[in-house]
C-alpha cells in the first residue's frame, strides 16, 4: 500500500506526463498541402507526395499514442481518487513501487500484464501463401487455373 506522500508524488508525475502528451498532441496537428506551400498534390513529384504522406502518418501515430497515454493517465488519476492506485486491476496485488516509478499509469503487475499479452497475442497462420495447396480437392478448377497459368507461362518464382 502506498503512503500519502507516495500518492502525491505519483499524482504530480502523472500530471506532468499528461502535460507533455497534450503538448505532443498540440505540436503534431496533421499537416495539409497548404502547410507545405502547395495548393494541391497534382504538381508534386511522387517522392514529395511520399514524404508528405510519411510525415502525416508519423504525426497520426504520435497523436494516437499521446491520446492513449492521456487516457491511461486519466484512469490512473481516477484510481488515485478512488483509493485503488497501485493495486493490480486483475489480481488485487500491490504493483511494485519500481514499476510505478517507470510506468506511473501501470494498472497491472508485470506478471498480470504478460499474461494478458500472451492471451491476446494472435495465433500466426502457418501458411500465408496465396498459392493453391498441392492436392487441393475443392473441385473448383477455376481456383487452380491461376496457379497452372503461372506455372505454364512463368513468373519470377518459376
Amino acid at each position: 500500500m502506498l503512503s500519502k506522500t507516495e500518492l502525491a508524488y505519483f499524482k504530480k508525475k502523472l500530471l506532468q506526463i499528461m502535460q507533455e502528451m497534450i503538448q505532443v498532441i498540440e505540436l503534431n496537428q496533421p499537416i495539409s498541402f497548404e502547410d507545405s506551400g502547395e495548393l494541391s498534390s497534382v504538381d508534386n513529384h511522387f517522392a514529395d507526395n511520399a514524404t508528405d504522406l510519411h510525415e502525416r502518418d508519423k504525426q497520426t501515430v504520435l497523436i494516437q499514442n499521446a491520446q492513449h497515454i492521456v487516457k491511461e493517465v486519466n484512469e490512473a488519476l481516477e484510481r488515485i481518487r478512488e483509493g485503488t492506485y497501485g493495486i493490480c486491476i486483475d489480481t488485487d496485488e500491490d504493483i511494485p513501487f519500481e514499476r510505478l516509478e517507470v510506468l506511473p499509469y501501470a494498472k497491472r503487475t508485470i506478471e498480470a500484464q504478460q499474461k494478458l499479452e500472451r492471451e491476446a497475442a494472435p495465433i500466426p497462420d502457418e501458411d500465408q501463401s496465396f498459392s493453391t495447396p498441392q492436392g487441393d480437392q475443392r473441385g473448383d478448377k477455376r481456383i487452380q487455373t491461376v496457379d497452372e497459368l503461372q506455372y505454364e507461362h512463368g513468373n519470377s518464382s518459376y
